[in-house]
């Protein structure tokens, strides 16, 4: 029976419009893809135009191509960005340019602006808003948060694939003529059609279909700064996605791998069916070179990921076969590895620690996943170990450098039962060159045993082409092309009498520490250096920053909150407890601007990401360089979106000024070894930290004319 006409058209209808939203839906993601392209094309141009114009038209006799550059000047023409938007007429229109003059300044002009545009980053700023850059903020949040209505589309158009063709059959119920002049075949068809069509529009097709239509309007409707709120809390996602569109080009990095090496591991099979979260290539990479070798040192700089590489390892290491996972890590960062491990994988996760270490122990063992223990507890834990595991990752593993200490001997005896062993630390040198040959030692005896023979720095080569096989390091500058600026500052402070005073004391009594102390040992209005810090969270506050305190000292960390008062969270110190930090650095991202978190260099500047402050602030110098990297990386990682600024307060004719001096050298040792995958036995200069200390007390007494 040929049904209601009105009936028949609205049902088609509503099915076609619905048909096609679900296609348009289900398409998003290549149409965006274009749309993000050509704005990403645009910011690069942008980009290349601003750098040239900071380029003198005189490079382009930096060849010694002879070029009359002054009569380009005469003319106007001062940077390369004017010479690359001239045509050659122009050019040759201007006194003493010929034209293969011409010819031969624009070949120059746009090798250059080839090379400028090829490595221009795209890097997004909120505080600096352009069309471009709106519409690939917007086409970015669109993509990350349309995927679930997209995957529903895809599913729904899946399940009924033949609406296109249930639809032309069921044409003729629609109209007088087209039901006339049909077919009794084709009339049968037409009602039997209309009437499925009919179900889905009033089924659950229909009802699903509207729901996915109205989710996807939601995201679609979303005002420019609800996309940039969602930038700001999820950068590295939207760079994430930027790489795998292609436009945020992947780059390993030198890492000192042999061509063969990166070759395999770039071929290794890596199985990502238990994690959430998509890894940037380099972490893929890293990740892969882990899972090849199987005992490893991930030596990356603090900031890029090493958490999600080593959860990665275990994903692809639990889809092979195995069930159970050790991390030990420092106790401050226990929490933080849990929340990864359930945000990032669906691997279950337990805490191994406290008074009730022992159940939660006997729990990981019968139900598996990954176990996360700290140092100290795995002392206790570690005879407990007698059965195979799939994985032992150490965290921060620069802590067991010692081989004669306790927690060193208790993770050797839990590593002996684990089928694979990764270490991962942003600081593989801290003092001494042959701590990092400790660890190395700890994962492959073999090649230890080979770098023990190479005693001078003419040997790096070598060296790198030996460690290769067990030590990988990749460094900010060279993967996060997108990180911003990090913009560090010597606050150099002329110190009062009393102030002098004060420290002079601390000099005659010998007392170092004390010594470091200088400026904050004094009334706080007194106090230079508070003075100083005062004004920088007054900036901060102004240009809607947040700022992280750090000090050494817990006395200088009270005076920094009374300082601050209201303005002040923490002291995050040894005494806090894991939840009550992690609590702190929740509440300090969740803050206005102009809060500032104080905390204790050594417990706050380790395993906590606080992307959230953009200012820090070092109270005194600290006594190894990589107390302050590890710090300065809470705030400057994935996922930073403004200029991270550093501030160290320093008094002048004080001990600070030999304390930043033995931290440069330490940094050049780093720097010469750790840094380039390249360690050595001797260092530029092997020093135990009290020699240091004895020197720089030294030579302030004979400074300052105490004892002399």
């Amino acid at each position: 029976m040929k049904p209601d006409k009105r009936t028949a058209n609205a049902t088609i209808k509503e099915i076609s419009a619905l048909h096609k939203t679900l296609l348009g839906i289900s398409q998003t993601e290549e149409a965006v893809k274009a749309t993000i392209a050509k704005t990403a094309t645009e910011t690069r141009r942008t980009s290349a135009i601003a750098e040239l114009e900071a380029i003198d038209v005189d490079a382009l006799n930096a060849d010694k191509q002879g070029i009359r550059v002054s009569a380009l000047k005469s003319a106007g023409i001062t940077n390369m960005s004017q010479v690359c938007e001239m045509p050659i007429y122009r050019l040759t229109s201007i006194s003493g340019i010929g034209e293969q003059t011409a010819k031969r300044i624009k070949e120059i002009a746009d090798k250059m602006f080839n090379a400028v545009i090829s490595s221009a980053k795209i890097q997004i700023n909120p505080q600096k808003r352009s069309a471009s850059q709106n519409t690939t903020v917007q086409s970015l949040y669109l993509l990350r948060n349309s995927e679930a209505a997209r995957t529903q589309a895809i599913t729904l158009l899946a399940q009924e694939s033949n609406i296109e063709v249930l639809l032309r059959q069921a044409s003729p119920a629609s109209g007088m003529l087209k039901w006339l002049f049909s077919s009794k075949t084709a009339k049968n068809n037409s009602v039997q059609a209309f009437e499925y069509l009919n179900g889905l529009v009033n089924g659950i097709f229909g009802q699903q279909a509207r729901l996915c239509k109205e989710a996807f309007n939601g995201v679609l409707a979303q005002p420019i700064d609800e996309a940039y709120r969602d930038y700001e809390k999820n950068a590295a996602a939207y760079y994430t996605l930027l790489e795998g569109l292609g436009l945020s080009p992947p780059r390993l990095a030198a890492t000192g791998l042999s061509d063969e090496l990166v070759s395999a591991v770039e071929q290794y099979p890596l199985d990502l069916t238990h994690m959430k979260t998509t890894l940037r290539h380099y972490q893929t990479f890293g990740a892969k070179y882990m899972l090849l070798q199987q005992k490893a040192l991930l030596g990356d700089e603090m900031g890029l990921g090493k958490t999600m590489q080593a959860l990665a390892a275990i994903a692809d290491t639990k889809s092979k076969g195995a069930s159970h996972f050790l991390v030990v890590c420092p106790a401050s960062v226990l929490v933080n590895w849990q929340r990864e491990t359930d945000k990032h994988t669906s691997i279950s996760s337990i805490i191994i620690h406290g008074w009730d270490k022992a159940m939660e122990f006997e729990q990981w063992q019968a139900e598996g996943g990954v176990g996360i223990t700290n140092f100290e507890s795995l002392i206790r834990l570690a005879d407990q170990l007698n059965f195979t595991y799939g994985a032992l990752v150490v965290d921060e593993a620069h802590f067991v450098k010692n081989p004669e200490a306790q927690r060193t001997k208790a993770l050797i005896r839990a590593a002996e039962k684990a089928e694979r062993i990764y270490f991962m630390t942003g600081t593989p040198l801290e003092n001494r060159v042959d701590e990092m040959c400790f660890l190395v030692n700890c994962l492959r005896p073999d090649i230890a045993a080979k770098l023990s023979t190479m005693k001078t720095l003419s040997a790096t080569q070598q060296f790198k082409n030996e460690v290769a096989p067990v030590y990988l390091r990749r460094i900010r500058d060279d993967v996060l092309t997108e990180l911003p600026d990090l913009i560090e500052n010597e606050d150099w402070l002329e110190p009062n009498a009393e102030e002098l005073r004060d420290y002079r004391e601390t000099v005659e009594a010998g007392n170092f520490m004390a010594m470091r102390r200088v400026s904050w040992d004094v009334e706080l209005s007194k106090s230079s250096k508070a003075n100083r810090l005062l004004e920088l969270c007054d900036e901060a506050r102004d240009e809607g920053r947040g700022v992280i305190v750090f000090s050494f000292f817990r006395t200088t960390l009270d005076k920094v909150c009374t300082l601050l008062g209201g303005r002040a969270l923490g002291p995050i110190t040894g005494n806090v407890s894991n939840d009550a930090r992690q609590r702190l650095v929740d509440e300090f991202t969740q803050a206005p601007s102009g809060r500032a978190l104080v905390a204790q260099v050594q417990a706050g500047g380790v395993g906590l990401n606080i992307q959230a402050a953009s200012v820090v602030v070092f109270c005194e110098p600290q006594i190894k360089p990589s107390l302050e990297s590890q710090a300065i990386s809470r705030a400057y990682r994935m996922g930073q979106v403004r200029n991270v600024h550093v501030h160290r307060l320093l008094c002048v004719d004080t001990v600070d000024e030999p304390m930043m001096k033995m931290l440069a050298n330490k940094q050049l040792e780093f720097d010469a070894y750790a840094d380039e995958s390249v360690v050595g036995v001797e260092s530029l200069r092997e020093q135990s930290e009290g020699a240091w200390i004895r020197e720089i007390l030294e030579g302030e007494r004979v400074r300052v004319g105490v004892g002399v």
